[in-house]
């Protein structure tokens, strides 16, 4: 696959949607890093998550260059975010899982970041908020009610997820220390504190539809930050099958496969 300079390539898959017997497959594309961390989990349902989430990583990659699953190495920086070691290449990635989702973002430079998350959990929004959310998220929390207001609660949370993850930095960053200001027309806007040293206006973000019952957040840092951006989207069941894909990134409803999409609707 081509993936131009101005391009974010989003891969999901499902769990549900994998057959039993692909996990072979699966673990047999893993290193022998990976393989003695899986079975570190406590559950099998903790190691097909992760055999799931390091299998797609490693076969969306072989998408773009000319190399096997199993011939990628990854490190990771200091703070915990991983990049590839081998073979030399441009692509960099982010990953993300939540509930049955796992999502996968390509794209020719680092600062790259993505959040998935399950918006139907039972959480106390406004207890959360007032905690960890900057002052303007959490009043404009509070002017809003019942499904409104835990439907935002999740747009910002999944936007800080993915910027304190494109920065590589975690929620040591302090998620009051930035503030997120999403407007009637869909635009998305930052504000950062001048401790974090951060240039607002050099940042892209998307946000998926309200939809289904999963938010998803893009943050990108390109090196150019007029650079107009694409995001294509696909769904995979790895060393399956590929579709272009729309959602809306639901839980129960069977994927429809989508292969004459001009645009996606996840944004």
């Amino acid at each position: 696959m081509e993936l131009a300079a101005n391009t974010i390539h989003i891969w999901l898959t499902r769990m549900s949607s994998i057959p039993t017997s692909a996990f072979a497959e699966y673990y047999n594309v893993l290193s022998q890093a990976e393989l003695a961390r899986n079975r570190g989990f406590s559950s099998e349902t903790l190691r097909n998550t992760d055999a799931i989430t390091r299998t797609l990583l490693r076969t969306v990659l072989s998408q773009y260059e000319n190399y096997a699953p199993l011939q990628w190495e990854f490190d990771e920086h200091d703070r915990g975010k991983p990049y590839i070691t081998h073979p030399s290449t441009r692509l960099c990635f982010n990953l993300s899982h939540s509930s049955e989702w796992v999502v996968c973002a390509i794209a020719q430079f680092p600062v790259i970041g993505v959040d998935i998350e399950h918006c139907l959990r039972n959480v106390d929004v406004l207890r959360l908020a007032r905690r960890f959310f900057s002052s303007p998220e959490y009043e404009d929390l509070l002017s809003l009610c019942g499904e409104a207001q835990k439907s935002r609660f999740f747009d910002y949370w999944t936007l800080k997820e993915s910027y304190i993850k494109a920065r590589g930095e975690g929620v040591s960053l302090g998620l009051d220390k930035f503030s997120f200001k999403l407007s009637d027309c869909g635009a998305i806007g930052i504000a950062c504190d001048s401790v974090l040293e951060d240039d607002a206006a050099a940042w892209h973000f998307r946000l998926s539809a309200g939809e289904g019952d999963h938010r998803l957040a893009l943050a990108v840092k390109p090196p150019q930050p007029t650079q107009a951006l694409e995001v294509c989207h696909y769904f995979t069941i790895p060393l399956r099958s590929i579709e272009r894909y729309t959602g809306p990134l639901r839980l129960q409803e069977p994927v429809s496969p989508k292969t004459t999409i001009q645009q996606s609707r996840l944004w």
